[in-house]
């Protein structure tokens, strides 16, 4: 990943495949308001990571729900350096799948098979849940 100063105080990530994120802090420190900031996609990449591996294990174990959404809530420090001291991932899925099965495929996804779960697991409190609507 090369990470670019634009201008302003927007930054140009660029990963090897030549793909581009825009970057820029929120608008109490001088963004724009108009793209994501880092946070934004810190979160992104736990909730997507989890999403994705959910959705790869269920597939093997012969399941595949019709939706599935992930909710991410955390809470931060009060006082520098403002990292979360907590992130709860909500897991909820529509369609024919198992409540056991699904539980499991999370459970391995959060502590095995997510590296941006497993990570974040050793540096904050981080619990999840599912629902099947």
């Amino acid at each position: 990943m090369n990470v670019s100063y634009e201008t302003g105080m927007k930054f140009i990530a660029e990963n090897h495949a030549g793909q581009k994120i825009p970057v820029e802090p929120g608008p109490a420190l001088g963004g724009s308001g108009r793209t994501p900031n880092p946070i934004d996609y810190l979160l992104a990449s736990l909730g997507s990571c989890a999403g994705i591996k959910v959705l790869l294990d269920l597939e093997h174990r012969g399941a595949r729900p019709d939706s599935l959404n992930v909710t991410i809530a955390g809470t931060r420090r009060e006082t520098p350096p403002l990292v979360f001291e907590k992130l709860h991932l909500t897991f909820v899925l529509t369609g024919p799948v198992d409540h056991a099965i699904v539980e499991e495929a999370i459970h391995d996804t959060m502590t095995l098979n997510c590296p941006v779960a497993v990570m974040l697991g050793k540096a904050v409190e981080l619990t999840w849940e599912h629902r099947i609507e």
